[in-house]
This record gives C-alpha cells, sequence and structure tokens, in this order.
C-alpha cells in the first residue's frame, strides 16, 4: 500500500479531533497515548505522521515503521546509501517500502 505523510497542520487536526473525542467520554489518557494512537491508526490506512527532524549529525534516511513510528538512519552521514540504513533497531534500504524518500532530509 502507498503510504502518504500528513502536513504538520492535517496530522494536528487529527490529534486534536480524537483528544476532543476522548476529552468527551471523560477518558483520562495523555497526550503521549493519544499521539501514539493516532499514529498507529493513520498507519493502519497508509497516512503517516509528519517525521521528526533529523539529526544533521548521522545519515538523514528515515524510516517508518508499519505502527508510524520513524527511525533515523544513525549511520554517518556519508555512508554509501547502497549499503543500506540502520537506526540501530532497524535496518532497511531505500528501497523497501518503509524507505519514504519523502521524509529523506539535508540539513
Amino acid at each position: 500500500m502507498a503510504r502518504t505523510i500528513l502536513t504538520d497542520d492535517q496530522y494536528n487536526a487529527a490529534v486534536k479531533a480524537a483528544a476532543g473525542v476522548l476529552h468527551n467520554a471523560r477518558a483520562d489518557v495523555g497526550t503521549v497515548t493519544i499521539t501514539d494512537t493516532v499514529a498507529a491508526t493513520l498507519a493502519a490506512v497508509g497516512l503517516l505522521a509528519p517525521p521528526f527532524t533529523p539529526d544533521p549529525d548521522t545519515c538523514t534516511a528515515m524510516f517508518a515503521d508499519p505502527e508510524g513510528d520513524w527511525w533515523q538512519c544513525a549511520d554517518d552521514p556519508d555512508h554509501d546509501p547502497s549499503d543500506g540504513h540502520d537506526s540501530g533497531e532497524w535496518g532497511w534500504s531505500d528501497s523497501d517500502p518503509g524507505a519514504d524518500t519523502i521524509a529523506r532530509r539535508t540539513v
């Protein structure tokens, strides 16, 4: 399934809507639970929360896992991308479905 990265405004609107529903239901959940739930729900239908700003001291390639969490490659900025990328927990190549080249940043 093709995935689409939402804008900050689209993602914030989804979080605000979810928070409003939970508040009206008198659910006592924190912001982290709301944002994690929204990210996972959106990812299930091919929509991704905007990626975080990558650390410029490492490779800026990013990977969005099936739950919608973003991971940044922890390799040197000048490493050979054909060797793949590794966040320390996930490894991927640029051709993997989770490797969203839209999220590649040059800082």
